[in-house]
């Protein structure tokens, strides 16, 4: 079994290193928490047009259509950045809850 990362795994990953770079840091995820907003509208649209939430969903459905360890890779990538909010729920939620996949709507469990 191989267990390295394909190129297209990896560049999945660094697209979303890109993505996320310098838009959440240690500053601003205690100033989000403080405020008690932990999510930022925006960003999570923009997730949700980069294909965040819709990763797992099959592509006639308006997914991506990629699996499990591709959505280990996005994750790695949001701890990374710290990026506060409920992703999980929102990523498990993408195909039955309206507008999830897309971004315009946060799923909390």
């Amino acid at each position: 079994m191989d267990f390295q990362l394909s190129d297209d795994q990896r560049a999945l990953r660094a697209g979303v290193r890109e993505l996320l770079a310098g838009r959440f840091g240690r500053e601003r995820m205690r100033a989000a928490l403080d405020d008690g907003t932990g999510v930022d509208r925006a960003l999570w649209r923009e997730l949700g047009e980069a294909g965040f939430f819709a990763l797992r969903l099959p592509e006639a459905e308006g997914g991506v259509g990629l699996g499990l360890p591709e959505s280990v890779l996005l994750f790695e990538e949001v701890g990374r950045a710290l990026l506060p909010g409920p992703l999980i729920a929102t990523h498990l939620a993408a195909g039955p809850v309206k507008g999830a996949a897309q971004g315009g709507t946060v799923v909390a469990v």
